[in-house]
């Protein structure tokens, strides 16, 4: 299924600190940095047992002191599964979408990045985003661990960097990641020229379709990403017990 084929592509380009899969379920552990590499990843249907399915998952993410995370996807009918979890005390939250597009026959502007070092593009990352490197090493960890060919994307304008990406070809697909524009300069079509840039990248490195995931709510990114020609594709959301 293609659906499948975009999310096994994007946990290899965000990779977890440890990842197993049983029957259809992703399992995978990073110290708590994103829901996304923190949780039980439901991509077939889930039919029977319920209670010993959660139960040994919550058993798992109580021994790393974490709270019990369930990730469902439009596509894997489980709408029983997520109903027991709602039943059960799980709150649903931050639904998002899954866009994509193909990129073989087109065209994009060539955009001159920097040759960056994982560790030299996390430090633009996060001065764009404002947000503390030191609070991000979990973040790097986890980019030096992706196996496939990786863009580091910063887009320089009259020398300052003004927005960054991350692009990762696994499968032939090519996953845009952590897009991001620094505060003051939003609005002036530095998110389309990095993006555009980026694509052109994939494009000479063989990429035959682009995939991006956004929070559902993020009204200008989605504007943005559909002027761009991506469509949803499916869309995912998550259920979550706190710990006690």
């Amino acid at each position: 299924m293609y659906f499948t084929e975009i999310e096994k592509a994007g946990f290899r380009s965000w990779p977890a600190l440890e990842e197993s899969e049983s029957d259809g379920i992703v399992l995978r552990f990073s110290n708590g940095y994103t829901k996304r590499a923190n949780s039980v990843n439901l991509l077939q249907k889930q039919v029977s047992d319920f209670d010993s399915l959660v139960g040994r998952y919550e058993q798992y993410f109580q021994d790393k002191n974490l709270p019990c995370i369930f990730r469902l996807t439009s596509f894997s009918e489980n709408q029983r599964f997520d109903s027991y979890l709602e039943e059960t005390g799980y709150s649903y939250l931050d639904r998002s979408l899954v866009l994509e597009r193909s990129i073989e026959n087109d065209s994009f502007k060539e955009v001159c990045f920097p040759e960056l070092t994982s560790r030299a593009w996390m430090k633009s990352f996060c001065k764009i985003s404002e947000l503390s490197f030191d609070e991000h090493l979990t973040h790097l960890e986890m980019i030096d661990r992706i196996e496939d060919k990786t863009l580091f994307a910063v887009l320089v304008e009259d020398g300052v960097e003004v927005a960054c990406g991350l692009g990762v070809i696994a499968n032939g697909l090519f996953g845009l990641f952590d897009i991001a524009t620094y505060k003051s300069v939003r609005n002036r079509g530095y998110a389309t020229k990095l993006i555009e840039g980026m694509l052109h990248w994939a494009v000479e490195n063989g990429a035959t379709r682009s995939y991006l995931q956004v929070v559902a709510g993020n009204k200008p990114a989605i504007s943005l990403y559909e002027k761009m020609e991506f469509q949803q594709s499916y869309e995912y959301w998550y259920r979550i017990r706190n710990l006690d």
